[in-house]
C-alpha cells in the first residue's frame, strides 16, 4: 500500500490531486478499497441450487472432475442456505477440491425433527447431483452442531469426520445467546425434549467418527465447560478420537475460522471412504 501511495504522489497529474488536502483523505479511502477489491478472492467453481420440502438447498462444486468427497455445512442461529458458504473459511475447502452442501435446516430449527429430515433429505440430493460422490465430513457452526449431532443420533447419518466451531452441545445452557431460550422454546413447541439435547446422547454418537472442536474460553454465549468440554470429555472417556483446538475471543471472534485448521482436519479425512445413503435413507458411515 505505501508503495502505491508513493506513486500516486509521484505522479504528474494524481500528484497534485492528492496534495489538495481536502481530497487526499478521500483518494486514500478509495484506493484501499480498490486493493482489497483487487487482492480477494471471488468464490471458486460453480454453484447448484435446489429445493427440498420447501427448504433451499446448495451444493458449491470445486473446479475438479475428482471430488474429495462432500462436506455438509451446518449454520448456526439466523443463517440460511448461503450462510458463510462464499466466504474463505468454507471456500477454502471448495479451492482444496471438496463439494460443500448446505440447506436451510428450517432456519432456526435447534436440531428438531425437521432439521433432521432436511439432513436427510441434503444428503441424498447431494450424493445424487455430484454422482455419488460420499459424505465424509460434517462442519457446524454454534447451533448447527446440535443439528447436526442429532441427525446423527436419531438418523443414523454419521460420517467419517465431525468438524464443530463452538458447537452449542446444551440446549438448556443457552442464556446468554441472544433470544436463545425463547427460540428454542418455539423450534420445540416448549420444553426440549431430553433425546433432543445433544449433552444427554453423547453416549449413543459412534466412536468410529473422528471430532474436532473449535472453543474458546472467553466464549460467554457458547461455554465451553458447559458445551466443547462436556462433548470432548464424553466421547474420550468412550474410546473416541476427540480432539479441542482452543482459541481466544468472544462468540463471532474470527479466530475461531481456522481456515489451516480447518484443512488440515480435512486432509486427515480425505482416505476415509464414507458410504452412499442406502434406500431407507438412514446409512452413511460405518457406526
Amino acid at each position: 500500500m505505501s508503495v502505491l501511495l508513493a506513486r500516486v504522489r509521484t505522479h504528474p497529474v494524481l500528484g497534485r490531486i492528492f496534495r489538495f488536502r481536502p481530497l487526499a483523505p478521500l483518494i486514500a479511502v478509495l484506493l484501499v478499497l480498490a486493493t482489497a477489491t483487487a487482492t480477494a478472492e471471488a468464490p471458486t467453481g460453480s454453484v447448484i441450487y435446489g429445493r427440498l420440502k420447501a427448504q433451499d438447498v446448495r451444493l458449491s462444486m470445486p473446479p475438479t472432475e475428482h471430488p474429495k468427497g462432500i462436506a455438509i455445512y451446518f449454520h448456526g442461529q439466523n443463517g440460511g442456505v448461503d450462510n458463510r458458504m462464499d466466504e474463505p473459511w468454507l471456500q477454502a475447502l471448495v479451492r482444496a477440491g471438496w463439494i460443500v452442501a448446505s440447506s436451510d435446516f428450517h432456519t432456526d430449527s435447534w436440531g428438531n425433527e425437521a432439521s433432521t429430515q432436511d439432513t436427510t433429505n441434503l444428503v441424498a440430493w447431494a450424493e445424487e447431483q455430484s454422482g455419488g460422490v460420499p459424505i465424509k465430513l460434517y462442519v457446524s457452526g454454534s447451533m448447527g452442531g446440535t443439528v447436526s449431532l442429532n441427525a446423527m443420533t436419531h438418523a443414523g447419518l454419521a460420517p467419517p469426520c465431525w468438524y464443530g466451531v463452538k458447537p452449542a452441545i446444551d440446549l438448556t445452557k443457552m442464556d446468554k445467546v441472544p433470544g436463545g431460550p425463547r427460540i428454542i422454546r418455539e423450534a420445540f413447541g416448549g420444553d426440549v425434549p431430553f433425546d433432543r439435547n445433544p449433552v444427554n446422547t453423547i453416549d449413543q454418537l459412534p466412536t468410529s467418527t473422528r471430532y474436532r472442536m473449535v472453543t474458546s474460553p472467553e466464549d460467554t454465549w457458547v461455554r465451553e465447560s458447559e458445551n466443547s468440554g462436556r462433548l470432548a470429555a464424553g466421547l474420550q472417556a468412550r474410546g473416541a478420537d476427540a480432539s479441542l483446538y482452543v482459541v481466544h475471543g468472544p462468540h463471532d471472534d474470527p479466530s475461531h475460522f481456522d481456515v489451516d485448521d480447518l484443512l488440515s482436519f480435512a486432509a486427515s479425512c480425505e482416505s476415509e471412504e464414507g458410504q452412499a445413503v442406502t434406500g431407507d435413507g438412514t446409512a452413511n458411515a460405518a457406526s
